[in-house]
């Protein structure tokens, strides 16, 4: 069966900024490994290896990583959430050929499918700018979760956390059929205002593919492709809030897994040092 996590491309041929996203800022395969075994820790006996586990994605975007789950688990489901339109339609697109993904355009709170995990990526925790909010977000996605399931959302910090500026990074495409495998692609990640004090910042992604003279091709550059204003919520707070949400237990996972078996699944484990979130840091914060 062919992958589903793979972006959908327009024919003819041109990168837009939804396959240029998967691509530069996100490894759904990595990510939906990483949060099996997250889930697993919190699992004891034959449990730990079911292979039918519901994810659910809230604020999914293009839903890449319910497509990556769907692929990881041979009898798993996902259900993918997001309220704009356009995303939501691209998302359709890219899971023509994944049936047991299902997309909603909704609110998350209007969601109401039960599932055994979660998950807030992409930093999305954070277009949620007040703690009522947030803790009336927690309280919502631990009512859809079955027993012994966990939330789990990501979150950057860390020393350089609330200064701006710009940074490139060169992202090189995966061996694919498609001319675009060989363009030069620049991914900018800007960080262009930000407030310590109230902890809002603005953010904003920008996308450039060169191609290679043989190609042909027009290079596709854009700027702003998407912009966030977003609070930056402390880990701390988090935690905080999801305590407050009801879930008896919160920790704190690297980004990284901490070991591979020969099969190829991750394992992981709550960080109990805080020498181990570095200056800056990007980790998993999980509510069970």
């Amino acid at each position: 069966m062919p992958s589903t996590t793979q972006s959908t491309y327009p024919t003819p041929f041109t990168w837009d900024k939804y396959a240029l996203y998967e691509l530069c800022a996100q490894n759904p395969p990595r990510d939906a490994k990483l949060l099996r075994a997250i889930w697993q820790n919190g699992q004891t006996g034959r449990a730990a290896s079911r292979s039918d586990l519901t994810l659910g994605e809230d604020f999914c975007g293009t839903a890449a990583l319910s497509r990556a789950w769907c692929d990881l688990l041979h009898r798993g489901r996902a259900i993918a959430v997001d309220n704009h339109p356009p995303t939501i339609a691209r998302a359709r697109e890219s899971a023509a050929n994944c049936p047991r993904l299902t997309l909603t355009q909704s609110d998350v709170h209007r969601v109401r499918e039960k599932a055994d995990l979660i998950a807030v990526l992409n930093f999305s925790i954070c277009e949620l700018h007040d703690r009522a909010a947030l803790v009336k977000y927690f309280k919502h996605a631990r009512s859809r979760l079955r027993p012994k399931g966990c939330l789990i959302c990501d979150l950057y910090g860390g020393s350089d956390a609330f200064e701006t500026g710009l940074l490139d990074q060169g992202i090189k495409p995966p061996p694919s059929p498609h001319p675009g495998a060989r363009d030069k692609i620049t991914y900018s990640w800007e960080q262009r205002a930000c407030d310590p004090l109230t902890g809002r910042v603005v953010n904003a992604m920008h996308f450039e593919a060169i191609p290679t003279k043989a190609t042909k091709r027009a290079p596709v550059v854009i700027l702003n492709a998407f912009v966030y204003d977003w609070r930056l919520w402390s880990v701390p707070e988090l935690r905080d809030a999801m305590a407050e949400a009801g879930f008896r237990i919160t920790e704190v996972y690297p980004r990284e897994a901490g070991a591979m078996d020969s099969e190829g699944n991750l394992y992981a484990r709550p960080i109990d040092d805080p020498n181990e979130v570095g200056d800056s840091f990007n980790v998993f914060v999980a509510g069970r």
